[in-house]
């Protein structure tokens, strides 16, 4: 005798459309979910990495004593000459010698131009750990100023 009441082992199959409905609804959430963390992501990791990439060319060509070449990335304007620059980065400059760097951080100011880059310079070769007290006291911290347009690098104002 055939029964026409489903039985509790073989449950009656979801119609058609249902199915695709759910897995449409799931599909999309899903998708949502992974859109907002690659904006976070982006936001977090990659917002300034042009901008971070500039300055460490910049302190790269600084590190290396070619400063004729890192001039050349500092957005100078007219009154801040060679000169100048050398007494600020140079091997007896305010910031010199340098001989490492850490980018420690990256902002934006509301409708800004550009993007603050934080880096702590240092005259040891490789960058004092906070561990050693002595190292760590020469190190010097300063801002620098990267234009979105062109990366050019100066003082953060």
């Amino acid at each position: 005798m055939a029964s026409s009441l489903p039985s509790l082992l073989k449950p009656e199959p979801e119609p058609r459309f249902e199915k695709i409905v759910k897995y449409a609804v799931w599909t999309l959430g899903v998708a949502i979910v992974l859109a907002i963390i690659a904006g976070l992501l982006w936001l977090l990791v990659f917002r300034f990495y042009a901008e971070e990439a500039a300055v460490t060319n910049f302190m790269d060509q600084v590190v290396a004593g070619h400063y004729e070449q890192a001039y050349k990335l500092w957005g100078a304007g007219p009154s801040y000459q060679y000169s100048d620059f050398l007494q600020d980065w140079g091997p007896e400059g305010y910031y010199g010698p340098v001989h490492s760097f850490k980018i420690v951080g990256a902002g934006e100011m509301r409708n800004a131009s550009g993007a603050v880059i934080i880096v702590d310079v240092s005259p040891f070769s490789p960058f004092p750990s906070s561990s050693d007290p002595q190292q760590d006291t020469k190190t010097k911290q300063v801002s620098l100023w990267v234009q979105f347009n062109d990366h050019s690098i100066s003082y953060a104002p």
